[in-house]
């Protein structure tokens, strides 16, 4: 049982704009899912942009600030999964998520931010050794209140990889490395409020790594894209969907051995 009053609390204390939920995960999910979006990546459809709809297809985003390969993301979407280990990991987060939130829907600016943007998940593969996310805002809307997303720890920082932080900078200005400060374990889930500037370090792998560093944001949100816009997308990057696996060999190390 959570205590969402204190849920509530340190999501809107300036100081944290955060909690932690230890073991929201077991060892034996973590591994199941992960290894399903392992096998997913090296067959997916990849495509160069983000598309927003109520019916698109789970795929591939290679994501980067620059021109250095640096991220891999899968993006799936709530509608494709309904009875595998990606609902069942989907599904206990944004329960919670939703209990939390239902405590401010009387206010009318921020209920109808939460009902126009569409729920979908973020998960992320670091590269070896230059993996990373600049600083950014996820959200800088009006909601009066936090509209918030769970992030979860893949693999283990100190056995998949060395160093790679996910940074939290709070509203009254103090920074937060997760996985150190916080002990971070694979399967813990951080609820953190959208509006926060967040960035994470560049990762480095460890030794003999297997996995490397991968990450879950579950109920990441954005405007749906119109039918219109999401046509433009699709047919702007056609020339450029594959599937990913041979592309990962040829060019992306993710840890000792090749995905």
């Amino acid at each position: 049982m959570h205590d969402y009053p204190a849920i509530r609390s340190d999501l809107r204390d300036d100081n944290r704009g955060m909690h932690v939920i230890r073991g929201l995960y077991s060892a034996d999910e973590v591994e199941e899912y992960r290894d399903y979006c392992h096998r997913f990546m090296k067959r997916a459809p990849v495509i160069y942009e983000r598309i927003n709809t109520d019916t698109m297809f789970d795929y591939v985003h290679p994501r980067s600030h620059d021109n250095v390969p640096r991220t891999y993301r899968i993006y799936q979407f709530l509608h494709n999964h309904t009875d595998d280990i990606s609902a069942r990991i989907i599904e206990r987060a944004l329960r919670i998520r939703d209990e939390i939130e239902s405590a401010w829907l009387d206010d009318t600016i921020y209920r109808a931010e939460k009902e126009k943007l569409q729920s979908y998940v973020i998960v992320t593969r670091y590269m070896g050794d230059v993996g990373m996310l600049p600083i950014h805002q996820d959200y800088s809307g009006p909601a009066p209140l936090p509209l918030i997303q769970f992030w979860v720890s893949l693999s283990q920082m100190g056995v998949d990889y060395q160093k790679g932080n996910l940074v939290l900078h709070t509203r009254s200005g103090k920074s937060i490395r997760v996985e150190e400060d916080l002990s971070i374990k694979a399967g813990d889930a951080v609820i953190f409020d959208k509006s926060l500037f967040h960035e994470v370090e560049e990762t480095l792998l460890a030794p003999d790594s297997k996995w490397g560093r991968w990450t879950v944001l579950i109920g990441a949100r954005a405007d749906r894209d119109s039918n219109w816009n999401s046509l433009r997308k699709r047919l702007r990057y056609n020339r450029l969907v594959k599937t990913v696996g041979s592309r990962l060999k040829r060019t992306v190390r993710f840890g000792t051995s090749q995905a």
